[in-house]
């Protein structure tokens, strides 16, 4: 068809190469355009909507990605999409920086084989809303379709231009398991920008904008350098890397300094993970293989990590309700001894293998007793990311009671919301795009109309497809949406604001052990702001604290053992992180390794004053056995001597 060619603008003043391009493209029935100087492009962008720009970074006039900027300034409303091609800046740095500078989807470092360059020109018939919605659609339906090539999970990725930061685990995921090799460009809100750098598969460079390395931190709680050590590293008057002095003095091993080089990396990437809409891009390029480097086996767990601690349980509820009734089958890359199945999420859940093999839905997963909720859907989202179960086709309702099940948990979710809330819920499980289209998808999720008008499930069948169809009639109200937006922003600024000063009165109730009044502020800051900065820290703190029945200490370590899993990587360098670590340890009994995790705390803090305290307390409760402990006639000799 005549539509699906593009048009494609080669800028480009070495004329045997710029030839070259247009003949392949030309061939290939694309409509071609060649312009050895800035202002001929300039002029052909004046008169075409060209599809796609291969651009020269060295060019007569000015650089390319000079003329990429220019060229959308004076064009705003071109869709255009960036190839960049040089022989002479072919360094990371300059290919990183370019890439993300110009959104580029791909960097051809000359020379290139004219083959590959067809490959990158798949000209999008829908607009650009549909296209960006769509394209994160198509990343979640892998979930229910075990045969998906690796070619065209690439073309997904490809494809994509805005998701949540919450997506990318399973970007990541899907970059290292297809070998891919480029730049995955993330751009905030707040206007800072990410590059990860990926080499056949593997995490090469992660550049973000807080740069803050926790070195000598993670160096001390890791056991591989003591505190004395980090410090006369950091006096070094020659200005030596901290991990090149300690090496240098036989202090550190490099294969050890590597190991805390990747949890750096790990760290970074767990900082690009938010709560919030990005946009990102990947562009294809040659990238140099460099040490340290994330693998797929190390990325597994990671992507343990940041699922348990970085994704909440409120965003994972809307992406799973369009799945919630399909049956859960193992995929073909299942297998009983896969690392992953070892892991803290899955093993949290008894049985849950057991009931793989039973084929239950994640509804039924929901229901089982003794299940945590917020476990059961990080443990689903971890083995889909990692390919290991799928989603089956979707199961009518065996029974009415079923239904109603069903028809509960989503209006739970509804309730209580006003319309720009309904649909940003609909967005979330239905993928963003037309209002009525994702209506009548959202609509098959609660089956058939119930039959008995009188019944439960039949009235709230009903409710549900009101409060759903009339948020999507106020979608069309621009105006009234931009007014719900503007609302929800200010009330969540100020439930930031509310939750940062609660978080005051809870260290200050902790530090006085009143772990009662603590836990009451902390469950409504979690209200407030989950995302609150060390809240898991704090919240088992608190719990720990009120751990004086018996009877119910094993339930409560149960249910510490989860909040400790919900501590993101970059919370676990602080003083607090292993002094609640030992409080666990404490708590369960294990006195030996509760003195190592104070011990640790206080090489991070001397003056912690609550692991100064707890390693005196553990010091005299040790003398005390040992009193006990002595023999008789010993212990009855010491009375007599003489002092």
């Amino acid at each position: 068809m005549e539509d699906s060619k593009s048009k494609i603008l080669i800028l480009e003043d070495d004329e045997t190469l710029g030839l070259a391009l247009k003949e392949i493209f030309s061939r290939d029935g694309h409509h071609v355009y060649l312009a050895a100087r800035p202002d001929e492009a300039f002029a052909v962008l004046s008169s075409n909507q060209i599809d796609f720009l291969f651009c020269d970074c060295l060019l007569p006039q000015m650089t390319g990605l000079d003329f990429v900027e220019k060229a959308r300034q004076n064009h705003p409303q071109a869709r255009f999409k960036v190839i960049l091609m040089s022989g002479i800046y072919t360094d990371k740095q300059f290919i990183q920086e370019a890439t993300q500078k110009t959104q580029a989807i791909a960097f051809l470092r000359k020379p290139f084989e004219m083959a590959e360059v067809l490959k990158l020109v798949v000209k999008k018939d829908d607009g650009p809303k549909k296209e960006e919605a769509s394209a994160r659609k198509l990343l979640y339906q892998m979930f229910a379709n075990p045969k998906v090539t690796s070619r065209q999970k690439r073309k997904v990725i490809e494809s994509i231009e805005e998701v949540s930061g919450f997506d990318l685990p399973f970007l990541y995921s899907l970059l290292v398991e297809t070998k891919s090799s480029g730049y995955l460009n993330i751009y905030n809100s707040d206007g800072t920008v990410s590059g990860i750098s990926f080499c056949n598969g593997n995490i090469v460079g992660v550049d973000v904008d807080d740069k803050t390395t926790f070195l000598g931190e993670m160096l001390i709680q890791s056991g591989y350098a003591t505190p004395e050590d980090v410090q006369t590293a950091l006096r070094d008057k020659n200005n030596r890397r901290i991990g090149n002095f300690l090496i240098q003095n036989n202090q550190l091993s490099p294969h050890a300094f590597d190991l805390i080089l990747m949890e750096q990396m790990n760290i970074r990437l767990v900082r690009t993970i938010v709560d919030q809409k990005i946009r990102v891009n990947f562009a294809s390029a040659e990238v140099d293989m460099m040490n340290p480097s994330i693998d797929a086996d190390t990325l597994s767990f990671y992507l343990h990590d940041w699922i348990a601690s970085k994704i909440t349980v409120n965003w994972l509820k809307p992406l799973y309700i369009m799945w919630a009734g399909n049956v859960i089958v193992k995929s073909p890359t299942y297998r009983e001894d896969h690392p992953a199945l070892q892991m803290s999420l899955i093993k949290a859940l008894d049985g849950l293998s057991t009931r793989l093999n039973n084929q239950m839905s994640l509804n039924q997963l929901l229901d089982v007793k003794g299940y945590n909720e917020l476990a059961v859907y990080n443990a689903i989202h971890f083995l889909l990311t990692k390919g290991l179960i799928v989603f089956a086709a979707k199961t009518a309702f065996a029974s009415p009671q079923e239904q109603l099940n069903a028809l509960k948990k989503i209006w739970a979710e509804l309730e209580g919301k006003n319309g720009f809330q309904v649909v940003s819920y609909l967005e979330s499980s239905m993928g963003a795009g037309n209002p009525d289209s994702m209506l009548e998808e959202f609509l098959t999720l609660l089956g058939d109309e119930p039959v008995d008008m009188k019944s439960e499930g039949h009235g709230l069948w009903k409710k549900i497809k009101k409060v759903a169809e009339e948020a999507v009639n106020m979608a069309h109200d621009t105006k009234q949406i931009d007014q719900f937006r503007q609302a929800s922003q200010r009330s969540e600024a100020e439930g930031k604001m509310r939750a940062g000063t609660l978080m005051e009165e809870v260290k200050k109730s902790l530090q006085m052990n009143q772990f009662a009044k603590a836990m009451e502020n902390l469950i409504e800051v979690t209200k407030l702001n989950p995302q609150t900065h060390q809240l898991h820290i704090y919240s088992s703190w608190a719990k720990l604290g009120m751990a004086n029945d018996p009877a119910k200490k094993p339930a409560l370590l149960k249910e510490v053992e989860l909040e400790l899993l919900q501590v993101p990587p970059d919370e676990r360098y602080d003083v607090l992180f292993p002094f609640v670590i030992g409080l666990f340890n404490k708590t369960k009994g294990d006195l030996v390794g509760a003195r190592k995790s104070f011990e640790k705390s206080m090489a991070m803090d001397s003056s912690f004053i609550p692991a100064r305290r707890e390693l005196s307390m553990l010091t005299a409760q040790s003398k005390k056995q040992d009193v006990f402990n002595m023999d008789l006639k010993e212990m009855v000799s010491g009375f007599f001597k003489k002092k």
